[in-house]
């Protein structure tokens, strides 16, 4: 099959250029912001999470019972079709109520509302004789 890999091959790989961008970038990435201390062993090997109770298997910090109320549940399956943040601060921080008690009745739907209601009044009262 050939050599196995063993690292930087300029054959391969071109010329390395310590002062390119992505080198730097590399650099930087790999130094350590603290100055070169060891890293702590007490850190090395830490796994935030908990062993669940009916099950007993571990379980991950993320993976905990908010992640399961129906709240969240149905903001990710809803998140698939649509961004259910924006649309719930589309009201400007108003309720639904607010803002259509805001809304001002045109005289023709003042009247249609006022008619159905009076419909719904009169079926009430005929009821009776349906029965």
């Amino acid at each position: 099959m050939g050599e196995p890999a063993r690292g930087y091959n300029p054959a391969i790989h071109g010329d390395y250029d310590p002062t390119a961008p992505y080198a730097q970038q590399y650099e930087q990435h790999n130094q350590d912001p603290s100055g070169g201390g060891a890293l702590d062993p007490e850190k090395a090997y830490e796994a935030v999470g908990a062993f669940n109770r009916f099950t007993g298997r571990w379980q991950a910090e993320s993976q905990n019972t908010e992640y399961h109320n129906d709240e969240n549940k149905s903001h990710r399956q809803m998140y698939a079709f649509f961004d259910v943040d924006a649309a719930a601060n589309s009201h400007d921080g108003r309720s639904l109520r607010a803002e259509r008690s805001a809304k001002k009745l045109t005289k023709k739907e003042l009247k249609m509302f006022k008619e159905k209601r009076r419909e719904k009044k009169e079926e009430k009262r005929r009821a009776w004789l349906r029965d």
